[in-house]
């Protein structure tokens, strides 16, 4: 059976972007549970043993509603209280020019937190390509090379294509030509982007953005689509941190007069065939979900996924 933790934020002014302190409570506890460590170094070592650790950032939707800059450096700042340098950790996305548009300051030197997209020119793809299924890509160099282990962190969004928008599909971020895998709303492309093997072995983590949910109009932004939850989904579990996250999706269309998915000709079909290829569990039967509230001054009580 496969863990997700749900944290959400019950403070006061709920509806806004939160800040660094307030990732940084969300985190530790959805860490500390997803664990079963109480200490913080420990539980962050669970997952993320040691070398240098990579944060995939997924910047489309520019400073409008991207991996926030908050979400980051808390994270950072977790890893570097676990014992990792700066200069061990690098937050990438396809491109240089995502990565600015979203509010992130590129860094290339090996001083302080790296920055950087895979069209860098001192990036780029790797000389083999990899296959899974009908999938056969080049790999962005950030995961074939420079990074030992990943944290997927993608926002929780509406796919014009895929249905589903989360941290499957923001591996297509990571592949040369993520183009050619959009057909049959991208089953089982997204199953076997995600089974090509440096995806597959460093991905260790994913954490989904869900504080400010972009239900219907994306994976781009739409203004009149977008609601707060005010959480994060984390799992070590890719597949199942999907299906929690399609859970929350789902539920916010349908409390704002949108149809299912499937309804709206979007079925998110490709859990499902990520589950048979053994990358996770997409039968909600079978994960251990546990959800935290979390008020302005720490305090933790136990919550329900779709209150």
């Amino acid at each position: 059976m496969s863990k997700v933790v749900v944290v959400k934020y019950i403070g006061d002014q709920r509806n806004r972007p939160l800040t660094q302190s307030e990732y940084e409570m969300l985190l530790k506890a959805a860490l500390h549970t997803l664990s079963g460590q109480g200490d913080l170094a420990a539980a962050v070592r669970r997952f993320l043993p040691g070398g240098t650790v990579g944060m995939k950032a997924n910047c489309i939707a520019h400073r409008l509603n991207s991996t926030p800059l908050a979400l980051a450096d808390a994270l950072m700042a977790i890893l570097v209280s676990a014992g990792f340098k700066e200069k061990d950790i690098v937050v990438w996305e396809r491109s240089n020019r995502e990565l600015v548009s979203a509010g992130f300051t590129l860094n290339v030197s090996g001083a302080g937190r790296r920055c950087v997209g895979t069209d860098a020119s001192v990036i780029g793809y790797s000389e083999d390509f990899y296959g899974s299924g009908e999938v056969n890509s080049l790999v962005s160099r950030i995961l074939t090379e420079i990074v030992d282990v990943n944290v997927n962190m993608p926002v929780l969004k509406d796919h014009s294509v895929a249905g589903l928008s989360a941290g499957m599909k923001n591996m297509y971020g990571a592949i040369n030509n993520p183009n050619k895998y959009h057909g049959n709303n991208c089953d089982p492309y997204c199953a076997h982007v995600n089974n090509l093997e440096p995806i597959k072995s460093k991905n260790r983590l994913t954490v989904i953005d869900a504080v400010r949910v972009q239900y219907n109009g994306g994976p781009g932004y739409a203004e009149d689509y977008l609601a707060y939850y005010n959480g994060l989904v984390i799992s070590d579990d890719p597949v199942a941190a999907d299906r929690i996250g399609l859970e929350i999706l789902e539920h916010l269309r349908a409390i704002n007069g949108q149809p299912t998915l499937e309804r709206a000709g979007r079925p998110v079909r490709y859990l499902a065939s990520a589950e048979k290829l053994g990358l996770g569990i997409a039968d909600i039967k079978k994960i251990e979900l546990r959800v935290i509230m979390i008020d302005r001054d720490g305090r933790e009580s136990t919550g329900e996924l779709l209150e």
